[in-house]
């Protein structure tokens, strides 16, 4: 072997080792950031961070009124603007799994598509057609586009981690049925349980009292101004929102 040649292989050698070293070293790829702000956005963040997940939120905003505490274990970063900036606050460097799911088509596929080009996010979900009607999920991939299904949506972005009891509720429910926020303003409720309420073919997800989530909510009773989660056909939700409102 040549004096010249040695210095060549050597360097060769330590540009492996460094790339080896990177890989091995580098953070693990385990969080995951979730783009939107609705109801059913707001569960998953939840259960995800609940079952031990590590979870960003980035809530798109246009003023500093709309800012709410973060769910427990859950870094939330409230942004104008979706772009490159929000992403690296998130966390994007670290992610494995990237779901935008704003009501804007082209802000989800565009937040996608930064993430995959500038993080090298390995998974991205978009949010599609949303304001015509039942939601539809996409995986963005190298080869294009692929439609999945809500329930895909939600083991795709579990990765490895089991689905805790919860989680796996949520994921069994379809896009056709709505999930909504309703607060408790008659005082014909006040007192009673969550099973006391004219549910007909909705079912309670969750009940919050003044911001914070109340655990065993079904032996609750319950006050004024607490907020009902519910879900069910949209027909059946308004029914139920006037009566909530009514005296």
């Amino acid at each position: 072997m040549s004096a010249q040649a040695m210095p060549s292989a050597g360097h060769q050698l330590f540009g492996w080792l460094v790339r080896v070293a990177s890989r091995v070293f580098s953070s693990p790829r385990s969080r995951v950031i979730i783009v939107g702000s609705d109801v059913r956005v707001r569960l998953l963040v939840t259960e995800l961070a609940a079952a031990g997940k590590e979870v960003s939120l980035i809530k798109p905003v246009t003023s500093a009124t709309a800012q709410t505490k973060a769910p427990l274990g859950v870094r939330v970063i409230h942004s104008s603007r979706i772009g490159a900036v929000a992403l690296d606050r998130a966390g994007a460097k670290t992610a494995s799994c990237l779901l935008a799911a704003t009501t804007d088509d082209a802000v989800n596929l565009e937040v996608c598509c930064e993430a995959r080009r500038r993080f090298r996010v390995p998974v991205v979900i978009a949010r599609t057609s949303h304001l015509e009607g039942p939601a539809n999920w996409a995986r963005l991939k190298e080869t294009g586009t692929v439609r999945i299904t809500w329930a895909d949506t939600v083991r795709t972005v579990l990765g490895e981690t089991s689905p805790n009891a919860n989680l796996s509720h949520l994921a069994s429910i379809s896009d056709q049925e709505q999930i909504v926020d309703l607060e408790i303003e008659s005082p014909v409720f006040v007192g009673r349980k969550v099973t006391d309420l004219p549910l007909n073919d909705c079912e309670v997800l969750a009940l919050t009292r003044r911001g914070n989530s109340v655990f065993d909510f079904g032996s609750v009773e319950l006050r004024m101004n607490d907020v009902v989660t519910l879900v069910g056909p949209r027909t059946a939700l308004g029914i139920i929102r006037e009566s909530f409102a009514s005296l």
